[in-house]
């Protein structure tokens, strides 16, 4: 469905993301980790083309790519639903199937006492929903989400994550989150991008570990075989094969970390 070739990326000449491929052939979820300013958005902007790569290249096998950003546009002059049937118009779908699809949705989420009401007065949870809404209706082969469970309520973001489920068997799905929720319940596939470059691209198992440790150098974990790398100040929470766990703790023991966790952790 999209194939990217040890693409790179330059954003008034400061180099963004360097020489990362990545190929999403079949119907699967992947989430794209990192922290903040490692050019997780600018990868997804280039896979729906807003961006186009400084080096490499990037093909797409479809035009049906669902985009839903982290910050939804402002100051646009539509009201919520007249937002949403505009949108949908530009797909090859009949009248009839985006009304009973825009009722299915809108409800599902909870936003219809909103339809009437002009986008710029929405919260930013209605506008998110109104973002994810947009991007379903046009029934997309290829679905990018940038941290989509910003400003959604817990239920709403139960009910995201309960449909994506369903829908990581029939398209591609891509995105970035904080939310180790999210990762855990869709995640089949990891791309963690560290300073612009994919550091650990991994299949996931069913069997994890989380390790908890105090570090002193985030070089630490360059060569560490993880799933995920959480920080927070000088500690670093990583999700790991559990039959590569004891082995991980030895070599981060070598390392001079601190371990101060180690617990079970099973997908769904």
């Amino acid at each position: 469905m999209i194939e990217v070739l040890n693409i790179s990326k330059k954003i008034d000449r400061k180099l963004v993301l360097e020489n990362l491929s990545f190929t999403c052939t079949s119907p699967s979820a992947t989430a794209v980790c990192g922290t903040n300013g490692s050019g997780k958005s600018t990868f997804l902007k280039m896979l729906a083309g807003i961006y186009e790569p400084t080096k490499g290249k990037v093909t797409r096998g479809t035009k049906k790519i669902g985009y839903v950003p982290e910050h939804f546009p402002e100051n646009l002059r539509f009201r919520l639903k007249e937002y949403l049937l505009l949108t949908a118009s530009f797909q090859d779908i009949s009248k009839k199937e985006i009304e009973a699809e825009l009722s299915e949705y809108t409800s599902l989420f909870g936003i219809e006492p909103f339809l009437h009401t002009p986008l710029k007065q929405c919260s930013k949870g209605t506008k998110q929903k109104a973002g994810l809404i947009q991007a379903l209706l046009m029934k997309p082969e290829i679905l990018l989400l940038d941290e989509p469970l910003t400003g959604l309520d817990t239920a709403s973001q139960h009910k995201l994550i309960q449909l994506l489920e369903k829908l990581k068997k029939e398209i591609c799905i891509i995105f970035t989150t904080h939310e180790d929720i999210m990762i855990e319940k869709l995640a089949d596939h990891i791309l963690y991008v560290e300073t612009g470059e994919v550091i650990c691209p991994k299949e996931r198992t069913k069997e994890e570990r989380l390790i908890k440790v105090k570090f002193n150098n985030k070089e630490t974990f360059k060569q560490v075989d993880a799933f995920h790398i959480e920080y927070e100040g000088d500690t670093a929470l990583l999700t790991v094969d559990k039959d590569r766990s004891d082995q991980i703790l030895m070599d981060l023991l070598h390392k001079e970390c601190s371990v101060l966790e180690v617990r079970e952790k099973r997908r769904q």
